[in-house]
């Protein structure tokens, strides 16, 4: 996919990367925290891609999840993506077949503006649509976030670490299977921008109001919120731009256009600017602040284990005769 930079790719838990000598594993290790890295929070709105195609658009708009509180919505996406990304085997299933029993709900007409479009969530066009531009927001900000560039090997290697996560959410039919490699990916994608994708006034308009983006509900207490409310508001029109500013930087130059928001020259000074303070804290943050408590925790779990491993025996064989006392 054409970005603003040269950029890489995807990642999760415990599958082994591509053992060519041109992977460095502490940089795939890298990527595979900035999936869940609170960091990646500014670029949420490269996620926009999605409601481009029309009939997702039409099917968004018609559940009204983003007008009763976009920022839930949001949230509750990311909670999905994580238990995708950083959950055991039995969750990762799990979660995938729940998700594709709820979306059989999602099926029918559009209204006003969308009415003349069908829609059904799980049609394998819009499924897969899905899962690739998840796929790749994580992998289009990887350097922004981390300062990494990742080498073609090491993309590829990602991309395939995320792709056997996300298996549990293909769908039965072939069409419903993800690209199998990042070129595939990429030439999808851009094929997709190409012919498929268009502006439509859902995706113009709710990128327009991220300035003015509600505070979540989910997560917080509602004495919490009472007292948030106030800061919030004060302080919601800059992270919104914030917001604007990262996300169109990370977007595909098609989509960008797309979404209505052109960035200007002082655009593109804030960013770098933006980028180098997602770059120090990357560095400087530790972990518990870093990630969402369930890759933090995945985390400590795999460090635990392998210092359990570290006392065990090389073999459980009797020793050879006259080699003293087996003790």
């Amino acid at each position: 996919m054409t970005t603003n930079a040269e950029l890489p790719v995807v990642s999760e838990t415990s599958i082994a990367p591509s053992t060519s000598d041109r992977v460095r594993p502490e940089v795939v290790a890298e990527f595979r925290k900035h999936t869940a890295s609170v960091l990646t929070g500014v670029f949420a709105a490269s996620a926009f891609d999605q409601v481009a195609l029309v009939p997702v658009a039409a099917a968004v708009d018609r559940t009204g999840r983003f007008a009763a509180n976009f920022a839930d919505r949001g949230v509750r996406s990311g909670t999905s993506g994580l238990l995708a990304l950083w959950g055991d085997p039995v969750d990762r299933k799990a979660e995938a077949q729940w998700l594709k029993q709820r979306h059989r709900d999602v099926h029918g007409r559009g209204k006003g503006a969308y009415q003349d479009v069908r829609y059904s969530a799980l049609n394998p066009k819009t499924w897969i649509w899905i899962g690739v531009s998840g796929m790749f927001v994580p992998l289009n900000t990887f350097t922004y976030c981390t300062g990494v560039v990742m080498r073609p090997e090491e993309k590829e290697a990602a991309y395939q670490m995320m792709r056997e996560t996300f298996a549990e959410l293909e769908l039965a039919s072939q069409s419903g299977k993800l690209p199998p490699d990042l070129a595939s990916a990429t030439a999808y994608y851009d094929a997709m921008v190409e012919q498929e994708l268009r502006s439509n006034p859902f995706l113009v308009e709710e990128f327009a109001k991220l300035t003015r983006l509600p505070l979540p509900t989910l997560g917080i207490s509602p004495l919490a919120r009472n007292v948030l409310v106030p800061l919030w508001l004060l302080i919601r029109p800059f992270v919104g731009h914030l917001i604007q500013v990262c996300s169109t930087q990370a977007m595909h130059p098609g989509v960008r256009r797309l979404v209505g928001y052109e960035p200007k020259r002082r655009h593109d000074i804030e960013f770098a600017v933006y980028v180098r303070v997602l770059q120090i804290a990357w560095k400087i943050l530790p972990d518990r602040l870093l990630l969402a408590p369930l890759a933090y925790n995945r985390l400590q779990y795999e460090k635990l284990v392998r210092a359990h491993r570290k006392y065990a025996l090389d073999t459980f064989a009797a020793p050879p005769l006259g080699s003293g006392c087996p003790i």
